[in-house]
């Protein structure tokens, strides 16, 4: 019994002494690499080349001294060099740190809008090729440089990346129209008759201090920038690609104002070919509708201003739709994946109308079914100027 409990004992003292050393290790490693977590790529003065920027976190207060960077802030730290291509730009800057540059923890992939005009098609190809690229990370254009939005920090998060992917998991609570990874543009590039779409980020000078944010999408074809949806248009893509969750709509009429919430949407995308060949493409949208704020609406009944608030909510829906539709066949560029729902319910049609998919889809009409329901006004039903009663 008592050789039992010394060989136990022994055991524990060996795995107690491996999980001491991997501990060391572990801490060892973080010493020698240098953690990337922002990615830009700007047009170059030099027109065949880029310029690459890797935004660095540091790690303690002395970690600035491992480095030759062009600029050095209490938390990050920006890495910049001219080159031909990502991969040699990454060892020139390699070569300006005594530590290892880590990339799997990149956060954003962020390309200048001068870039963008230029193409970027040929550096995702190269990200992709990184094996320590991750495919979930997040890709922008700054409507501007992407230097100038990494060495940027913002009012609560200091990293400009990390603060970044923030503001996008935040809006993801209620949309999802500025979550595109490195996966999602390959995807949408890899189907030919799509155009893809990045978010845009820009900076914003408040006076006291400077502002980050997203605002848009731009619109590829290609690889190259051929054009960019507005806040309005971008609402119309968002309710069209059923990327809300929920939403608010203002009404602001000569009646009066409100805000309504927008919840429980449900979404549905019929394609189809009518007589003729003509080619449609039905859209229902379904959703409740709570009221959160409303002011004036003097001497109406709740029945008067209820059925006004979901007409109003059924028309800023449907503009916002048009506007997107509008911008997309003003562009030719299919970024409605319209050519993807006609493939997937008329596969042998669209074999056969592919090659004039670009003189065909601004001609595509769109259908729209709007039903709102009503389900709750809040903790009062009439506003203090409305009248009472039903």
């Amino acid at each position: 019994m008592k050789i039992k409990k010394t060989k136990l004992f022994k055991i524990i003292i060996i795995i107690s002494i491996g999980f001491i050393l991997v501990g060391c290790w572990d801490k060892k490693e973080l010493d020698t690499i240098s953690i990337v977590t922002g990615v830009g790529i700007d047009a170059a003065n030099d027109e065949d080349k880029i310029d690459l920027i890797l935004q660095v976190g540091k790690i303690n207060k002395s970690n600035s001294d491992s480095f030759r960077g062009e600029s050095v802030t209490d938390d990050s730290i920006i890495l910049a060099t001219e080159d031909k291509g990502i991969l040699s730009a990454i060892d020139k800057l390699q070569k300006q740190t005594t530590r290892d540059l880590f990339m799997h923890h990149n956060q954003v992939v962020i390309f200048g809008k001068e870039q963008t005009i230029k193409g970027i098609q040929p550096y995702i190809d190269a990200l992709l090729r990184q094996h320590d690229m991750r495919m979930e990370t997040l890709v922008f254009m700054a409507e501007g440089k992407a230097k100038d939005i990494l060495r940027n920090t913002m009012e609560q998060e200091k990293i400009s990346s990390l603060g970044i992917t923030r503001m996008v998991e935040a809006a993801n609570r209620y949309y999802e129209s500025y979550s595109i990874r490195i996966l999602d543009l390959t995807s949408m590039i890899i189907d030919k008759t799509t155009a893809p779409v990045i978010p845009i980020v820009k900076l914003q000078d408040n006076g006291e201090y400077l502002r980050l944010f997203l605002s848009g999408l731009a619109v590829l074809n290609d690889g190259k920038l051929i054009g960019q949806l507005n806040e309005t248009e971008t609402r119309g893509y968002t309710w069209i690609m059923d990327k809300f969750k929920n939403t608010f709509i203002e009404v602001n009429i000569k009646e009066g104002f409100s805000n309504l919430d927008i919840t429980n949407i449900k979404h549905k995308m019929k394609p189809e070919i009518r007589n003729g060949g003509e080619l449609v493409i039905s859209l229902e949208i379904i959703g409740d509708i709570i009221i959160s704020e409303i002011q004036g609406f003097n001497n109406m009944t709740v029945k008067e201003v209820t059925d006004i608030l979901v007409e109003e909510g059924k028309k800023t829906i449907n503009k916002e739709i048009q506007a997107c539709l509008n911008k997309s066949q003003e562009l030719n560029a299919d970024f409605l994946r319209f050519g993807v729902e006609f493939y997937k319910r008329f596969p042998k049609e669209s074999e056969q109308i592919k090659n004039d998919w670009d003189s065909m889809y601004p001609e595509i009409k769109l259908s729209t079914n709007i039903k709102l329901n009503l389900i709750d006004t809040g903790k009062i039903v009439n506003s203090l100027n409305m009248k009472e009663g039903n």
